[in-house]
């Protein structure tokens, strides 16, 4: 029966079980191919329009009108009265 609590013992048995493994040229060009892709996939995403983004475009320009008719209501409030004699 093997010792276990012998600390040297079980680095020498961990040793044994893994050891380092180089990967095959096959590996290594289809994980380089890959990075290449979505490295470009990554970059192309940077290039397009902001307009080309519903989701992100039309609150921005509901937040945009209400703040306007906000404004407006505000002047109509304020202004308006101290013009009138």
């Amino acid at each position: 029966m093997t010792d276990f609590d012998n600390e040297d013992g079980i680095k020498r048995l961990l040793k044994e079980a893994y050891r380092p493994v180089a990967p095959s040229s096959e590996f290594k060009e289809q994980l380089r191919e890959r990075l290449t892709r979505e490295v470009y996939s990554a970059g192309a995403g940077i290039a397009h329009p902001i307009l080309a983004r519903p989701k992100l475009v039309i609150p921005i320009i509901v937040a945009i009108a209400a703040g306007l008719i906000g404004y407006g209501v505000w002047l109509s409030v304020n202004l308006v009265p101290s013009l009138l004699p």
